[in-house]
């Protein structure tokens, strides 16, 4: 796998498992991707991070400058990714990825994909969705 693909998906990967841990911890839940009444589909953690739930994922603003978008997976995974995500992740982080382009990403997950680095999910719930390795 690209190493620049490797890296992006890992801090995407770290920055849901941050917003996932922030919404446990405000939403007092273990299980935030189970959201509904009593919680809300939109509101503020802790005073001061936004979050927005949307089909099965949600957006969270980590802070003022940081947000990070996901899907959850089969049983709450917070592990996948697509190429939209990742898209977004680097167009919002473009100080630190400058020279990579969405082009760029589509091509290296094609590879990676042909390589079988990386698996789409076998659920039709959540087909949309990556996963390194070979665990779908």
């Amino acid at each position: 796998m690209k190493t620049e693909l490797q890296k992006i998906i890992s801090e995407f990967q770290e920055k849901v498992a941050e917003a996932n841990e922030l919404l446990k911890k405000y939403l007092d839940t273990d299980e935030p991707h189970k959201w509904g009444p009593p919680i809300e589909q939109a509101g503020i953690l802790g005073g001061k991070h936004k979050y927005f739930f949307h089909g099965v994922g949600c957006t969270v603003h980590i802070s003022k400058n940081d947000i990070v978008d996901f899907d959850y997976g089969a049983d709450g995974r917070i592990d996948g990714f697509d190429a939209w995500r990742l898209h977004g992740f680097i167009s919002a982080r473009r100080g630190k990825y400058p020279h990579v382009h969405e082009s760029d990403i589509d091509e290296w997950l094609k590879d990676a994909i042909q390589a079988n680095e990386i698996k789409k999910s076998e659920s039709r719930e959540y087909g949309n969705l990556y996963y390194l390795g070979k665990h779908t």
